[in-house]
């Protein structure tokens, strides 16, 4: 983004430079620098004028990164008949026991089944909740054509495009840089437990999850069940996607190049970024897949379906910008 606004201004310049001056010329006549504060963050572009009615704009928004965090209670104790969780941990010595035993009864060339690692979760013991952080990615650039319909007035009609990442809001579980493992011995124990339910006659059925009435780790989401995807190393990522292209209407009132050397622009308008999409990773207990998908309101339960449904709504992303504006040349 920010090589974009260097090129930008620099093309600008040299076209500045080229130019006739004259009243009718199409070349640029002057060029400014602005920065600003508004609703797509802090703004820094470069703004030129082709006539008096006709401007144009390049530049970035830079949208501070807001982290927060948040703890939710896995649930389960709740999937295990109200044991706690040191009686679970004891469980993963007993899993491991007959982990072994089921690799030993495979077929040869068939991949065996791991081991639960304790070593790689905090305290050597399951975790009761989980910690995710949250964060806000939006900084965009720009390109806006400001038209100036009527003579002597600085109010403008403002027509073109923002583009930045589809990801604007990112959830994960905290600690992936002190624990790259991630939750990976929690996919290890959902790994067993499907193993143990695809195989009623083995001893890792029989003899610990049937009569502990173990389940998998993870959580029930109307039709979905939220679970880390092993492909993901254990760690857990759901986002809000949005378009990446973002076309944009507004008016406003000032001058992208002020007529003196310094001026104010105010632009109220949208971004038109599409429908956002929650996506989260789930496990499919029919098919056996484990995927990120975008979820489906309808299937997500009452309470979540309709805060989803809420957000679907914002198809449209105000903007409203205060710029401090500079000419140049």
């Amino acid at each position: 983004m920010k090589k974009l606004l260097v090129v930008c201004g620099f093309a600008l310049l040299g076209l500045q430079n080229a130019s006739a001056q004259d009243e009718d010329s199409w070349a640029p006549r002057h060029v400014a620098i602005g920065v600003g504060v508004g609703s797509t963050g802090i703004s820094i572009d470069a703004s030129t004028t082709f006539s008096r009615w006709l401007g144009l704009r390049a530049g970035v928004d830079i949208m501070p990164g807001i982290k927060v965090s948040k703890s939710i209670d896995l649930g389960l104790q709740e999937k295990t008949k109200g044991q706690t969780i040191e009686q679970m941990n004891n469980h993963i010595d007993e899993l491991n026991a007959k982990i072994d035993n089921y690799n030993m009864a495979l077929p040869a060339g068939t991949s065996p089944l791991q081991r639960i690692d304790r070593s790689l979760l905090p305290n050597r013991n399951l975790p009761d909740n989980l910690d995710l952080q949250g964060k806000l990615s939006n900084t965009t650039g720009h390109v806006l054509i400001d038209v100036y319909p009527i003579k002597g007035v600085s109010f403008h009609a403002t027509v073109g495009a923002y583009f930045g990442p589809s990801k604007v809001i990112t959830v994960y579980n905290k600690g992936q840089e002190d624990l790259p493992e991630g939750l990976t011995p929690i996919n290890q124990w959902n790994n067993a437990i499907i193993a143990a339910n695809k195989n009623p006659s083995s001893l890792l059925y029989t003899q610990v999850v049937q009569p502990n009435n173990l389940r998998m780790i993870g959580a029930e989401l109307g039709e979905y069940f939220i679970t880390p995807n092993p492909a993901d190393n254990g760690n857990v990522e759901a986002n809000i996607k949005v378009n990446g292209f973002r076309p944009y209407v507004g008016i406003g009132f000032g001058r992208a190049v002020p007529k003196s050397r310094v001026g104010v622009q105010v632009d109220l308008g949208a971004q038109f970024w599409g429908k956002p999409s929650v996506n989260i990773p789930t496990y499919d207990k029919t098919t056996g897949e484990y995927k990120t998908e975008a979820i489906d309101a309808g299937k997500a339960g009452d309470d979540v379906g309709k805060y989803l449904r809420f957000v679907s709504k914002f198809s449209v992303y105000p903007v409203l910008n205060l710029r401090l504006v500079g000419r140049i040349l």
